[in-house]
């Protein structure tokens, strides 16, 4: 063989390996990216979760991202991450921001730094994980607020989210409701 052949060849080797190199640490950069924490990428994630299961994706509603912004604000004025506190349940934020709803769910999150990190604990944990992938939920809606958040005395800077799920009352229901409310009253 020739000494310009073997050369050729060589770089055309080295050529190979570079390429080959830079595929793999472009590859691994794909896992190894995180997102900030924000309504899209979070919703986002959920919806990933939820297709590859086949359960269909989310939609965004104005009113759940209202009572999603509502109680990640009043966890972190007042100071409690909880799903119950100061007489107040979820439901309460829903109904709150005009959304009348069949089912509704919430997830709360607290201390993450990524959107991937909260999505990941969400899922490992039975309970949220069955709201993420809960096919009568059908429109979500998600407040993320960072603040400074006081426990045991302690103070330190947080970023509170919550995620609100729903099914909005279909119109029949609606008018059971308003016909029942004018006859009895409320209870």
């Amino acid at each position: 063989m020739n000494t310009k052949a073997n050369k050729i060849s060589q770089v055309n080797k080295v050529t190979k390996i570079a390429i080959s190199l830079v595929i793999a640490i472009l590859f691994s950069f794909q896992f190894a990216f995180a997102s900030d924490i924000n309504q899209k990428n979070v919703i986002d994630l959920i919806n990933q979760e939820r297709t590859s299961r086949g359960v269909p994706a989310l939609k965004v509603d104005s009113d759940l991202n209202q009572a999603a912004a509502l109680k990640s604000k009043d966890m972190i004025n007042r100071s409690y991450f909880d799903h119950y506190a100061h007489g107040l349940t979820p439901w309460d934020f829903i109904t709150m921001s005009g959304y009348n709803y069949l089912y509704a769910g919430e997830n709360l999150g607290m201390d993450f730094n990524t959107s991937e990190g909260l999505v990941k604990a969400w899922m490992n944990s039975p309970t949220h994980r069955d709201n993420i992938l809960n096919p009568d939920f059908i429109e979500t809606g998600i407040g993320v607020v960072k603040g400074e958040y006081t426990e045991n005395g302690y103070v330190h800077s947080t970023t509170m989210v919550s995620n609100m799920f729903g099914r909005k009352k279909p119109t029949i229901l609606k008018v059971f409701d308003y016909i029942a409310k004018n006859i009895f009253g409320s209870f």
